[in-house]
């Protein structure tokens, strides 16, 4: 291969496209009159040089008829091939983008020299902005603008082969031209461009796609132009290109290996994943055209204040995961645990942040997911089976370990809490037996009113008798509140006195309303004690199934002897409770 150099220098462009390329006639051009300025009556007054290449050279000139300064291409050696620069200007006159360099006359001198003229972009060359340091973002926004150019140019059927920072003007303005279509292909056929699959290997090789630099030209296709761009993005992100290094023959033979890029500092985990498939080795792992490759880019633009406060909570996450991992190993600190739930906080916060930007970021769900597990993990180790449960259910697929690690927590803890309920009414023995005198007396006390006639029983009178267990609820908390450590277990008891008491006033209040006869209602309400000891007896407290069938059994007697209904449920409550007092004596015995 024929090596020479670009327009503008840069790296080398190797190419061995010969001189028979279909490229239209240079005999059948106009004619126009170029002198060097000043040159009165001249249709183009040439200037000085603006850059120089292998093929071409570019001078500034002055077009007379329209009193402008415009950029004239010639030839660079006198026996330099014409059809090369015809091909050039046609094409890109073709591509009316407003990110490519247009074309305004093509044509030749009076002595017979192929020239044409396009606009002149005051500017620099991309490769000097970059090397000078262009921030990234204006960078990234600067190889949007050639990716729209790409894309324009494949709706066109036109694939460029030469992508790179040097062929990339930036004007004064901040205008973005992609510049340099000597090479260009079509992908259909053309009478001016030979057809990409039987041209000849061209480009530059510090930036080649793999089929390129093998001369596979039957691969060449939108992919490879999608390559170069992501060759360009390398250049961006590290500063230099991907396959530079060494001789263009050097340069060659490790583009034709399209090992996948590699980056040696700190480059956005995004960024570098769109790099990677951009210069994927197969086309077809490849974004599918320049198009697709820019709305990448443009969502990591979109996304960068999500992906700034993702790595924060990456690294939250990573100092969590650290914290849970010592626990694990039983080298806990005093305030471990405080700075292990302050570290899960924060890195979930900053993913859910980062979820309410970018909903679609797969990298904010995941780690959302792992910093759950860690902390479930975490509560099950300082035995909260409750706090586990709540992250676990968050959890999309939770880990079978996880699950068994909490159950059996669950149950130990279901054990504890019947050891306390055992301890706490063993302590309170003698006070449940005389929950049950009380019960009983009242239920002598009534019977006896009742038979002698002082006392009418009626729905109102019970409401008003019946509202007494709600002050012997009252009174037992107010009994275990005295206690310097009020567990669970008391919380539980006291919360199911209550229960019971304000169910005791309701059912009363709705016989009395409906007008229900006494032995009925007070059925109803022992009916309705029994289901509730029942219903504890199963959740949470095993000898509860005590007070349910003496509860029970006191409202199969009120049905069979109404008259003295309420000396029978007396005597069942009293005998309730002393049995479960008992019972209580015999387990902390034990």
């Amino acid at each position: 291969m024929d090596e020479g150099l670009k327009s503008m220098g840069g790296a080398a462009t190797v190419s061995s496209e010969g001189a028979s390329s279909r490229s239209g006639g240079a005999g059948a051009l106009p004619t126009a009159s170029v002198g060097t300025a000043p040159a009165p009556g001249a249709d183009f007054e040439l200037g000085e040089t603006l850059g120089v290449g292998g093929m071409g050279q570019v001078l500034s000139a002055r077009q007379t008829a329209l009193d402008r300064t415009v950029a004239a291409k010639f030839l660079r050696r006198p026996d330099g091939n014409p059809a090369h620069l015809v091909r050039e200007a046609i094409v890109t006159g073709r591509l009316e983008h407003p990110n490519i360099v247009p074309v305004h006359v093509l044509a030749k001198t009076t002595t017979g020299e192929t020239f044409f003229s396009m606009k002149r972009v005051d500017g620099t060359p991309w490769s000097q902005a970059l090397a000078a340091g262009q921030p990234l973002e204006e960078a990234l926004e600067v190889l949007l603008r050639v990716c729209d150019a790409v894309a324009f140019a494949h709706a066109r059927g036109v694939l460029h082969r030469d992508i790179k920072p040097a062929n990339v003007l930036i004007g004064a303005f901040g205008e973005v031209y992609l510049g340099d279509w000597g090479i260009a292909v079509s992908l259909v056929p053309d009478v001016v461009l030979p057809l990409a699959q039987a041209a000849s290997a061209a480009g530059t090789p510090s930036y080649m796609a793999p089929e390129m630099a093998r001369g596979d030209s039957l691969a060449l296709c939108a992919g490879s132009d999608v390559y170069l761009l992501g060759a360009t993005l390398f250049e961006v992100l590290t500063g230099r290109p991907p396959h530079g290094g060494g001789t263009p023959d050097e340069a060659l033979a490790v583009a034709a290996l399209g090992e996948p890029p590699t980056f040696d500092r700190a480059i956005p985990h995004e960024l570098a994943a769109i790099c990677r498939r951009a210069m994927a080795r197969a086309p077809g792992d490849r974004y599918p055209g320049a198009a697709e490759l820019k709305r990448a880019l443009s969502d990591y633009l979109r996304h960068r204040e999500a992906f700034a406060v993702f790595e924060q909570a990456q690294n939250r996450l990573v100092h969590l995961e650290h914290l849970v991992v010592q626990q694990d190993r039983g080298l806990e600190g005093s305030d471990l645990g405080l700075t292990t739930h302050a570290a899960f906080s924060e890195c979930r916060f900053g993913f859910e942040q980062v979820r309410r930007i970018w909903p679609e970021f797969e990298g904010a769900r995941q780690g959302m997911q792992k910093a759950l597990r860690l902390m479930a993990q975490h509560e099950v180790h300082h035995d909260d089976a409750r706090a586990a449960r709540i992250l676990i259910a968050q959890l999309e697929a939770p880990p079978r370990e996880l699950l068994a690690a909490v159950e059996a927590l669950a149950a130990l803890e279901r054990e504890a809490r019947s050891r306390e309920l055992d301890l706490l009414l063993g302590t309170k023995r003698t006070f449940a037996i005389a929950v049950g005198l009380v019960i009983l007396a009242a239920a002598v006390l009534a019977t006896v009113l009742f038979e002698r006639g002082l006392v009418v029983p009626t729905t109102g009178l019970g409401v008003v008798v019946f509202s007494l267990p709600l002050a012997t609820a009252a009174l037992f908390s107010a009994r275990v509140g005295r206690d310097r450590e009020r567990n669970e277990a008391q919380r539980l008891l006291v919360r199911g006195l209550h229960v019971n008491a304000v169910a005791a006033v309701l059912i009363w209040t709705a016989a009395w309303l409906l007008d229900l006869p006494p032995s009925k209602a007070l059925t109803l309400y022992l009916l309705c004690l029994a289901s509730n000891w029942s219903l504890g007896g199963v959740l949470l407290y095993r000898p509860g199934f005590t007070i349910a069938l003496a509860m029970a059994i006191a409202a199969g007697g009120a049905l069979l002897v109404p008259r003295f209904a309420v000396l029978v449920a007396g005597v069942c409550g009293f005998l309730g409770f002393t049995a479960l007092a008992l019972k209580q004596r015999r387990q902390v015995r034990r």
